[in-house]
This record gives structure tokens, C-alpha cells and sequence, in this order.
């Protein structure tokens, strides 16, 4: 069946899209994807609307902490993690302008995604009943010709009987002696 673009769809995929951006942290994942050969973690750069300054000493966290807030960064929640005994991670949000441009690019994503699925069903679709139609007409056509092929045959049967039937012989009297 022909796919109509369906808008309650498309908007929730945007929304599940959208909805895992602002908490999943920027940088690299080195779990992101599987290698399908071996099954070994490939790493890959991810974006999203979390980001994680390093700092070296407890001292650095204090003056890390109010330069990002400076530069238009957001508190997390998870705030200050210390890491182990020499390191500590501060969690920001990225400033909001950069989180609602990258939403709507998302969105846009989604979008061009979600119609270049409704296209390729479509076209599978048609393709699948371009191909019934082509094996109902191969099928028509070879009952024809077999109808045709018959009929044909039963013809020449008909002609070859009636060309090499056996003639009644008049039978005449056995004459007995010579004349």
C-alpha cells in the first residue's frame, strides 16, 4: 500500500530524537558502533548537549566552573565527579543557542530521513506491483499460447487422420479358375 507522510509520526520520531540530545555527552564514545566481522567496539565521535571539562587538581574546578558559566554554559546536575584522587569532571549543559540549533537541525535530519523512508516503501511498493502485474500478464500469455498450441495440434491431428485413412476397398468375388 502507497505510504502517506504521516505528521503524529514524523513528530514523535523528532521528539525521540530531540529527547536523548541534551543529556548524552559530546566527545568521543569508544562503544558507539560494533565491528560486524570481528565484534570489537568501534569509536566514534557523538554529539549531544552535555560536555566535560577535565580538571587536574580540586583547585581547577572552582575557577573551570565560573569561566564556562562565563562563556554561556549551563549547570548539570551531575555537577562536579570526581573521577579518581588527581581527577575531577564538571558536567555543563552547552549554552542554549547551541542546544536549540542543533534540536532543529535534528529535527530537519529526522525529517529528510523519515520522508526518504516513505519514498523507498513507495517505490518498493510500486516496483512489487509492476513485477505481479508483468508475472499475471507472462501467465495470461502462457495460457494462450498454450490454448493456441493445442488447438493448433488437434488441427494437424485432424488433417493427417483424414489424409491417411484407409480406403474401403471394394471387394470383389473370388473367381475360381482362369477365363
Amino acid at each position: 500500500m502507497i505510504q502517506q507522510v504521516d505528521q503524529k509520526e514524523l513528530k514523535a520520531r523528532i521528539e525521540i530524537a530531540q529527547a536523548g540530545y541534551k543529556d548524552k555527552k559530546a566527545g568521543i564514545d569508544f562503544f558507539a558502533e560494533t565491528d560486524p566481522v570481528s565484534g570489537r567496539p568501534i569509536a566514534k565521535h557523538t554529539e549531544g548537549g552535555t560536555v566535560v571539562f577535565q580538571c587536574s587538581t580540586p583547585l581547577d574546578i572552582l575557577p573551570t566552573y565560573l569561566e564556562q558559566i562565563q562563556k554561556g554554559f549551563q549547570p548539570h546536575p551531575l555537577s562536579v565527579v570526581q573521577i579518581d584522587h588527581e581527577r575531577f569532571d564538571i558536567y555543563f549543559y552547552k549554552p542554549a543557542q547551541v542546544i536549540q540549533a542543533a534540536l532543529e537541525q535534528i529535527a530537519k535530519d529526522e525529517t529528510a530521513r523519515y520522508h526518504a523512508e516513505v519514498e523507498a516503501h513507495n517505490e518498493q511498493f510500486i516496483q512489487q506491483q509492476i513485477d505481479a502485474q508483468l508475472r499475471v500478464d507472462l501467465a495470461r500469455e502462457e495460457r494462450e499460447r498454450a490454448l493456441a498450441e493445442t488447438e493448433r495440434r488437434a488441427k494437424v491431428e485432424r488433417d493427417i487422420r483424414a489424409t491417411f485413412q484407409p480406403v474401403d476397398e471394394v471387394t470383389q468375388p473370388a473367381t475360381k479358375g482362369r477365363k
